[in-house]
């Protein structure tokens, strides 16, 4: 049996199961640093942040999340 249909089944004969949506991720500092990266890379292909620029703009913010996430860590 495919595997969404074991979960559809097992939802539908789980009385108590509950759905809650959760952000996932939101405010973690790794996390945001993938979403900075893909945004640089974005604003690079609109040509809002020039090509050459983008090997000086990755190592600063990659930095700037790994001191955050040390931070947050202590």
């Amino acid at each position: 049996m495919p595997t969404l249909l074991k979960l559809q089944m097992l939802a539908e004969y789980t009385p108590d199961l509950i759905f809650v949506h959760e952000k996932a991720h939101v405010g973690h500092p790794l996390n945001e640093a993938a979403d900075s990266l893909a945004q640089l890379g974005l604003r690079a292909v609109h040509a809002a942040v020039p090509v050459d620029e983008i090997p000086r703009l990755v190592p600063l913010r990659v930095a700037g999340a790994l001191d955050d996430y040390r931070r947050r860590q202590r």
